[in-house]
């Protein structure tokens, strides 16, 4: 698109980064507020111009619209504008899955990540099995879901989680079990089986965050593997989801657990474990 001349002008007051790319010299906060307030009165059209401005990370065509887009999108909150805030979100979405470079795509997943509600949802959602967007729309999605807007990151995370592959499945899994989604047991109990033992270990985590009483057989069994760091991160998992569960009134299910514990960490490395499971027998 067309970015007009009294933009680039306004965007020309940005600050230059420093040799280390860190934004700590010659740094007029006045003149800088009143351009940033400047370019928001422009409304989405100049945050569809400064994402037109955006160029490669690193570059000095960068740098000047890329710290007006953060500066712009940081006003809308403290002003505590909503329809502004929705209103940028809004233009920022609609740049993902589209013909815009992956790394300003993960960028405004970045920005998402801080301003987005409800209205960036599905547009990150879209992009959950881009390996190059993978990771920043996962953490956009986890931040929102922890929000206002409830179930709907879960939601979008879950849908994405069949044809997830590779990292894009580590981070639907480790994102759901971030938000202890309920949800997403049947998903959790899927996943502690997969190749991937990053997978395992996340999908371990969430089966114990949510303290799901079903899970206590697969968890388990995860914990049942030669000795490593695995071994110790499925036994954590275990201790959790007891906790959890005494913590629902399910104190038969976590004795269950500590009983297995202490059978089965017998050798002198895992002692600690055995005696662990011991004192939890004696006080829940």
């Amino acid at each position: 698109m067309a970015v007009s001349e009294k933009l680039k002008s306004l965007v020309d007051q940005m600050p230059d980064a420093d040799n280390r790319g860190m934004y700590t010299t010659d740094i007029d906060k006045k003149k800088i507020e009143k351009a940033v307030a400047a370019i928001y009165e422009g409304g989405p059209e100049n945050m569809r111009g400064l994402i037109a401005m955006l160029s490669e990370p690193g570059s000095p065509k960068n740098v000047k619209p890329h710290y007006a887009l953060h500066c712009v999108v940081n006003y809308a909150l403290v002003t505590k504008d909503e329809p502004g805030r929705k209103a940028f979100c809004e233009v920022m979405a609609a740049e993902l899955g589209g013909d815009s470079p992956k790394h300003i795509q993960a960028y405004l997943c970045q920005e998402l990540q801080w301003a987005g509600r409800a209205e960036a949802v599905a547009a990150l959602g879209s992009v959950l099995t881009d390996e190059d967007l993978t990771t920043p729309a996962s953490m956009a999605l986890v931040a929102i879901g922890g929000g206002v807007t409830g179930d709907r990151a879960a939601e979008q995370l879950r849908k994405a989680f069949p044809k997830a592959k590779g990292l894009a499945r580590l981070n639907v899994v480790h994102s759901l079990a971030a938000l202890a989604d309920k949800s997403s047991a049947g998903i959790f109990k899927e996943a502690i089986k997969d190749s991937d033992r990053e997978v395992r270990l996340a999908a371990g985590s969430g089966s114990a965050r949510i303290g799901d009483a079903t899970a206590v057989r697969p968890l388990i069994e995860a914990a049942q593997i030669e000795p490593g760091w695995e071994r110790i991160q499925a036994t954590k998992h275990c201790f959790l989801l007891a906790e959890r569960l005494v913590a629902d009134g399910k104190k038969d299910a976590a004795h269950g657990i500590y009983r297995h514990i202490r059978a089965t960490r017998k050798a002198p490395g895992e002692a600690y474990l055995r005696e662990a499971a011991e004192k939890s027998l004696a006080t829940v």
